[in-house]
């Protein structure tokens, strides 16, 4: 892998005090795409396919460009039951099934860390999904968005991307969007959002 020029995006979203105006809407909304895109290399592209087995914050880096790559991945062999550093970013399956990390297993992961993205809370051991999905279903957005972001003038954006956020992480591993199906609507909506240099959509 590259050098990589900044941290990670746990380093942004929770110990740098900057860091979430340095992470504005447009960048937020880029790194969520790059992860989704990355996941969909490693789970379609990649002959056989990569599982992840843990996708959070600080397994995502950030470069100079705030584009986002993902690392330590395929690594889940190692220690597939180990709980540490995992609750919170995987479903309820992966405890449960012989061998828990699946394709489905990382987009529940992807939608955590969107849900992080969207309000700047850490998961907290999954108590962010338990918090974000009643908000987001009511579509109580003012209390779903980062505090230390001024919201953008059009969300309809961010709205897209908490509803894609509840999808992943709301739904049984048989009623989960593909990552293919995730990478669709995000590129949709990084398309149709006008990011401008402040932040603003």
């Amino acid at each position: 892998m590259e050098f990589m020029g900044m941290m990670s995006l746990d380093f942004y979203l929770h110990q740098n005090p900057d860091g979430a105006a340095l992470l504005d809407w447009g960048r937020r909304l880029r790194v969520a795409t790059g992860v989704a895109r990355g996941l969909e290399y490693l789970h379609e592209v990649m002959s056989p396919p990569i599982l992840h087995g843990s996708v959070k914050p600080s397994n995502i880096l950030i470069d100079v460009k705030f584009s986002a790559k993902i690392c330590d991945y395929g690594l889940s062999f190692l220690a597939p039951n180990e709980k540490e550093g995992l609750v919170g970013y995987v479903d309820e399956e992966y405890w449960v099934e012989p061998n828990g990390v699946s394709k489905e297993s990382d987009v529940y992961g992807l939608g955590v860390v969107l849900l992080e993205l969207l309000s700047g809370r850490r998961s907290d051991g999954g108590l962010i999904v338990k918090w974000g999905l009643p908000l987001i279903k009511e579509m109580r957005m003012g209390e779903v968005l980062d505090p230390r972001l001024v919201a953008p003038n059009d969300i309809k954006p961010l709205v897209r991307l908490a509803k894609v956020a509840s999808a992943c992480v709301g739904n049984s591993r048989r009623n989960r969007p593909s990552i293919g199906q995730v990478v669709t609507i995000l590129n949709n909506i990084q398309d149709e959002a006008m990011i401008w240099s402040n932040g603003s959509f």
